[in-house]
């Protein structure tokens, strides 16, 4: 069930989807709320650039992987415009 807390972020991703369009990348962005309700990191696709990689939901796996513990990253929200490929969702994993 998506909350009144969860919509802000969810708009924010949207928003994100659309600066991703606006500069020649495929529409999806994503924000990392940690536990407390603040944004820790927000990036949109950046797979224009030939690397297919370059999704946001991936770019978030890689800055909490380096920024934030098991037991923060275990309690951080993803927020995203649109449902994980398969490679998003591993790195999640």
């Amino acid at each position: 069930m998506i909350s009144s807390n969860d919509q802000p972020f969810l708009k924010r991703s949207v928003e994100l989807a659309k600066i991703a369009l606006l500069k020649g990348h495929a529409p999806f962005g994503s924000v990392l709320v940690s536990e407390d309700n603040q944004v820790l990191f927000e990036d949109h696709n950046r797979n224009g650039t030939g690397d297919e990689t370059r999704h946001p939901e991936f770019e978030i796996a890689r800055w909490a992987a380096e920024h934030l513990s098991p037991e923060e990253r275990a309690k951080a929200v993803v927020y995203t415009s649109g449902e994980h490929c398969s490679m998003c969702s591993s790195a999640h994993a």
